[in-house]
């Protein structure tokens, strides 16, 4: 059964006004680029008229970084938008595809979660997934339209899961933490049981709450 799925299936409607933000995001992100490159070529330009060739060089690399930032941005902006990254949780398995880099190309996930001996986060919050020894775990590479399929190798049994979509991400860990073994911890919850000294008329003029905070 489909418990979570990213992104999520709209109706008409919301397809439709999916689509007209989606536009304006794109004109933003594009204007940005622009301007990116404008300030680079004026940089250029700039750096004609200086006799120092230290300076010139200088300005010659801030204009090429310059450049290299509104490019970078640009892609990485274009990516919120890829509809061939998905995330789908069921209640036995995981379904999951995510971007190779700045590449044309994806990598897909098909895993039962009977085959994850454990997982956990690493410093920039990704998921990683260790595989018992006989997983019967696909993992696979495709170009955007879903085609040239190719087995990825799984290296050390370990793959890396990077979401897209963090509710998928808080999915996993808070309602499937005990499926995918990932380290999970019950908080215990203090009530104040003492509340005698907070009257009913102190609440009646502290609205906030105690003492007003």
């Amino acid at each position: 059964m489909l418990v979570y799925e990213y992104p999520p299936k709209l109706s008409h409607s919301a397809r439709q006004a999916k689509a007209i933000h989606d536009i304006e995001q794109h004109k933003k992100i594009r204007r940005g680029m622009i301007r990116n490159m404008a300030i680079a070529v004026t940089i250029i330009a700039l750096s004609f008229f200086v006799e120092m060739v230290i300076v010139k060089l200088l300005l010659i690399l801030i204009a090429g970084a310059n450049a290299a930032v509104g490019l970078l941005l640009y892609r990485y902006g274009m990516m919120s938008f890829d509809a061939k990254v998905y995330t789908r949780i069921y209640d036995d398995h995981l379904e999951h595809s995510q971007r190779i880099g700045f590449s044309k190309r994806y990598l897909c996930f098909d895993v039962q979660y009977k085959d994850i001996e454990k997982s956990f986060q690493d410093p920039r919050g990704n998921l990683v997934v260790e595989f018992v020894q006989d997983h019967s775990a696909k993992v696979w590479t495709a170009d955007e339209n879903g085609g040239e399929k190719q087995d990825h190798e799984i290296k050390n049994n370990t793959v890396t899961l990077k979401f897209a979509d963090t509710k998928a991400k808080l999915t996993l860990v808070n309602d499937f933490y005990d499926r995918i073994n990932y380290p999970h911890k019950e908080y215990n919850v203090i009530e104040d049981e003492d509340d005698d000294y907070y009257t009913a008329e102190d609440k009646k003029w502290d609205s906030l709450g105690k003492h007003g905070l």
